[in-house]
């Protein structure tokens, strides 16, 4: 499944490059209560819990469908200018009109939808009812979320935002006086080359999963759900996390409001990454049992092909084949002494095929 950014026609006037501190705010949230999905935040989980009470960690269970899987759009800028102060962007959220805010809040309680709460759920009481049913239905945790809102939006408004208020208070001004001046530098690094390159390959370059094709101009991401959205017309805003990885989060399909791509800063300095293909490619190879056992022996020493074959007891053409199969996935090296081909396990991507599963799976 693929979500598609459609850019035929648009140029660099459509994009808005610049930081969210509420953006990332939510990537922390959600770190904090999927901690297991996120083993490279183990540090920073142990001492962002430390700070949290009980009370307080029970305030953010209670608003955690919020962020917990689908990521609500109301945490996302709704509009330019971008380069907002955290206090800014909950002013704005407290001046939404209900009318806007109720609908996005309500697919963010309900999550994975096809089709996303209306404005009517304010208005129509079995819109009401059918909405807080759905959300039951997922979990008691959503049920109870969903009823609070449409039985008191202002309310639930006020609890949200001083929930998050409370978050700056605790642990996230800290973060963000870490991180805040690293996400401005890749946003200026963005808006640059806006100037000059093409967007579709700004729109490429800010995630490993992305393709271009020109007829028509499409930019696609490999993601867990379908959907599509143009740029042209609607805008489209960009904005870096440092927290947010391994997610590149895209919000496409919310009305009018600007397409957002909110992109992993760490892309702009990491290695070639390791594609959904290859992961599979490499999973497939050691599931062999035959090259499993290859691997095995090939991991202490370099060994040539006639060797393997006597340890194994099998034919060196099919010692070849195997060798072959696993040179092609990165799994193994050959170079050649002399006349004789010493093989040898290439450790590193094996070592890191754990968390490139991870990895390929949660974004």
């Amino acid at each position: 499944m693929v979500v598609v950014l459609d850019v035929e026609g648009a140029n660099a006037s459509d994009f808005t490059v610049g930081t969210s501190p509420l953006a990332e705010l939510l990537s922390c949230l959600h770190v904090l209560a999927e901690p297991e999905h996120h083993p490279e935040s183990r540090t920073w989980l142990a001492r962002t819990g430390a700070q949290l009470t009980g009370s307080f960690t029970q305030e953010l269970r209670y608003y955690s469908p919020l962020w917990a899987r689908y990521r609500c759009r109301l945490f996302f800028p709704l509009r330019a200018p971008l380069d907002r102060t955290l206090a800014q962007e909950l002013d704005q959220l407290l001046r939404l009109d209900l009318g806007v805010f109720v609908p996005l809040a309500a697919d963010g309680i309900r999550g994975w939808g096809v089709n996303p709460p209306s404005e009517n759920v304010l208005r129509s009481s079995v819109e009401r009812h059918d909405f807080v049913k759905s959300c039951e239905r997922r979990s008691f945790s959503r049920g109870e979320l969903a009823n609070a809102l449409v039985s008191d939006p202002e309310r639930f408004r006020t609890g949200l935002v001083d929930t998050l208020a409370h978050c700056a208070e605790v642990f996230f001004d800290d973060e963000w006086a870490k991180v805040g001046p690293r996400l401005t530098d890749v946003a200026a690094r963005v808006r640059d080359q806006l100037r000059t390159a093409p967007v579709s390959t700004v729109l490429t370059s800010v995630s490993p999963t992305a393709t271009f094709t020109q007829h028509p101009a499409r930019v696609s991401y490999d993601k867990l759900q379908s959907a599509r959205g143009t740029v042209r017309g609607r805008g489209c805003l960009l904005v870096p996390t440092m927290r947010g990885w391994p997610h590149l989060i895209l919000k496409v399909d919310e009305g009018l409001l600007p397409l957002v791509v909110h992109f992993i800063a760490g892309d702009w300095e990491q290695q070639s990454p390791v594609s959904q293909r290859l992961v599979r490619e490499r999973l497939a190879a050691i599931a062999e049992p035959a090259r499993f056992e290859l691997c095995r022996h090939l991991l202490g020493e370099p060994i040539t092909t006639s060797e393997l074959a006597a340890r194994m007891g099998i034919g060196e053409p099919q010692v070849s084949r195997h060798l072959r199969r696993l040179r092609e996935v990165g799994l193994v090296t050959s170079k050649r002494e002399g006349r004789m081909v010493f093989h040898r396990l290439h450790a590193e991507p094996l070592i890191n095929l754990g968390a490139d599963v991870l990895t390929t799976v949660m974004r």
